[in-house]
């Protein structure tokens, strides 16, 4: 889903419609919103079918400024962020600069939108590398290649 506009003067914004029924969406449960690649929790205060689209007011976004801060975001239910996190363990990861494989993904951890991943060495040891969009060079195949910050290595 995506949030493509604002709508009216109140922080309401129209979003694509999902590929579920809304009827299927559990308004108690937040979405997430990426800001600075964190992913930040909204929670629906009212949610409209209008057409083939979904008019939503989310808590705490009460004005047209905030509204338009949405406009063209992604948003997610937590159970696609946690299905794209799964799909990480079983890469293997490449260093950008030295372009070896460093080793294999076996755990992730999400410390409050910091994801931190647990990946196992070639000589049977454990290293924590960090994970943020700015970090991943690119992803092909079952390699994921990271440029990762010196001395964590």
């Amino acid at each position: 889903m995506k949030v493509l506009k604002s709508w009216g003067a109140a922080g309401e914004v129209v979003l694509s419609r999902p590929a579920d029924s809304p009827q299927d969406l559990n308004v108690q449960e937040p979405v997430f919103i990426e800001f600075d690649g964190l992913p930040v929790p909204f929670y629906f205060e009212s949610l409209q079918e209008k057409g083939n689209r979904l008019i939503v007011k989310f808590e705490d976004v009460d004005t047209l400024a905030q509204a338009e801060e949405l406009v063209g975001r992604e948003v997610r239910f937590a159970a696609e962020e946690e299905e794209e996190e799964d799909t990480l363990i079983g890469l293997r990861v490449r260093d950008s600069r030295t372009r070896r494989i460093i080793g294999e993904i076996v755990d992730f951890s999400d410390y409050g939108g910091n994801i931190v991943l647990t990946v196992e060495t070639e000589d049977s040891g454990e290293v924590l590398l960090p994970l943020h969009e700015e970090l991943i060079v690119n992803i092909h195949g079952e390699v994921i290649t990271l440029d990762i910050p010196e001395g964590l290595l």
